[in-house]
Protein backbone atom coordinates (compact mmCIF):
# COMPACT_ATOMS: atom_id res chain seq x y z
CA UNK A 1 0.00 0.00 0.00
CA UNK A 2 1.33 3.46 -0.80
CA UNK A 3 1.78 5.92 1.70
CA UNK A 4 -0.92 8.15 -0.25
CA UNK A 5 -3.56 5.62 0.47
CA UNK A 6 -2.56 4.95 3.67
CA UNK A 7 -2.43 8.01 4.79
CA UNK A 8 -6.09 8.29 2.70
CA UNK A 9 -7.41 5.92 4.76
CA UNK A 10 -6.10 7.52 8.39
CA UNK A 11 -7.83 10.27 7.35
CA UNK A 12 -11.48 8.37 6.59
CA UNK A 13 -10.69 6.50 9.66
CA UNK A 14 -10.08 9.69 12.08
CA UNK A 15 -13.27 11.02 10.24
CA UNK A 16 -10.76 14.31 10.02
CA UNK A 17 -13.12 14.98 6.73
CA UNK A 18 -16.07 14.71 8.68
CA UNK A 19 -15.23 17.45 10.86
CA UNK A 20 -15.48 20.91 10.15
CA UNK A 21 -11.96 22.78 10.38
CA UNK A 22 -11.35 24.67 13.52
CA UNK A 23 -11.20 23.68 17.18
CA UNK A 24 -12.21 19.59 16.83
CA UNK A 25 -10.01 19.14 13.89
CA UNK A 26 -7.37 21.24 15.93
CA UNK A 27 -7.72 19.11 19.08
CA UNK A 28 -7.30 15.74 17.42
CA UNK A 29 -4.21 16.87 15.63
CA UNK A 30 -2.97 17.90 18.75
CA UNK A 31 -3.45 14.93 20.66
CA UNK A 32 -1.96 13.10 17.38
CA UNK A 33 0.70 15.21 17.53
CA UNK A 34 1.54 14.72 20.86
CA UNK A 35 1.08 10.88 20.86
CA UNK A 36 3.74 10.73 17.66
CA UNK A 37 5.92 12.84 19.36
CA UNK A 38 5.76 11.17 22.69
CA UNK A 39 6.27 7.49 20.84
CA UNK A 40 8.87 8.53 19.01
CA UNK A 41 10.79 10.46 22.03
CA UNK A 42 10.96 6.88 23.50
CA UNK A 43 12.27 5.42 20.77
CA UNK A 44 15.57 8.03 20.80
CA UNK A 45 16.05 7.67 24.33
CA UNK A 46 16.25 4.32 24.08
CA UNK A 47 19.20 4.37 21.74
CA UNK A 48 20.72 7.86 23.35
CA UNK A 49 24.28 6.86 25.31
CA UNK A 50 24.18 7.69 29.11
CA UNK A 51 25.87 11.24 28.25
CA UNK A 52 23.28 11.90 26.08
CA UNK A 53 20.33 11.23 28.48
CA UNK A 54 21.77 13.47 30.98
CA UNK A 55 22.17 16.28 28.54
CA UNK A 56 18.74 15.64 27.74
CA UNK A 57 17.32 15.08 30.87
CA UNK A 58 18.82 18.71 31.41
CA UNK A 59 17.21 20.22 29.06
CA UNK A 60 14.14 18.85 29.84
CA UNK A 61 14.32 19.78 33.20
CA UNK A 62 15.33 23.09 32.26
CA UNK A 63 11.95 23.38 30.17
CA UNK A 64 13.86 23.86 26.67
CA UNK A 65 11.91 24.92 23.89
CA UNK A 66 11.11 23.04 21.11
CA UNK A 67 13.52 24.14 18.97
CA UNK A 68 16.02 23.59 21.01
CA UNK A 69 14.94 20.11 21.58
CA UNK A 70 14.62 19.48 17.73
CA UNK A 71 18.18 20.89 17.16
CA UNK A 72 19.13 18.78 19.90
CA UNK A 73 17.85 15.54 18.70
CA UNK A 74 18.74 16.10 15.13
CA UNK A 75 22.58 16.98 16.38
CA UNK A 76 22.63 14.25 19.20
CA UNK A 77 20.77 11.46 18.40
CA UNK A 78 21.36 9.05 15.15
CA UNK A 79 18.57 8.03 13.24
CA UNK A 80 16.14 10.91 14.96
CA UNK A 81 14.03 11.09 11.83
CA UNK A 82 13.77 7.02 11.59
CA UNK A 83 12.32 7.02 14.88
CA UNK A 84 9.70 9.63 14.49
CA UNK A 85 9.19 7.83 11.05
CA UNK A 86 8.34 4.70 12.93
CA UNK A 87 6.34 5.91 15.40
CA UNK A 88 3.80 7.44 12.64
CA UNK A 89 4.21 4.20 11.18
CA UNK A 90 3.33 2.25 14.08
CA UNK A 91 0.54 5.07 15.18
CA UNK A 92 -1.53 4.74 11.90
CA UNK A 93 -1.23 1.07 11.62
CA UNK A 94 -2.86 1.03 15.04
CA UNK A 95 -5.46 3.36 14.09
CA UNK A 96 -6.31 1.67 11.34
CA UNK A 97 -6.14 -1.96 12.63
CA UNK A 98 -8.58 -0.45 15.24
CA UNK A 99 -10.62 1.75 12.20
CA UNK A 100 -11.30 -1.76 9.81
CA UNK A 101 -12.19 -3.63 12.41
CA UNK A 102 -15.94 -1.77 12.91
Amino acid sequence: MTDTTKFQRLIEALELDELAPGEEQDELLTDLNSAIFKSSLVRMIESMDEKTREEFATLMENEASEEELEKFLAEKVPGAEKAIEEAVASIADDILAVSDTD
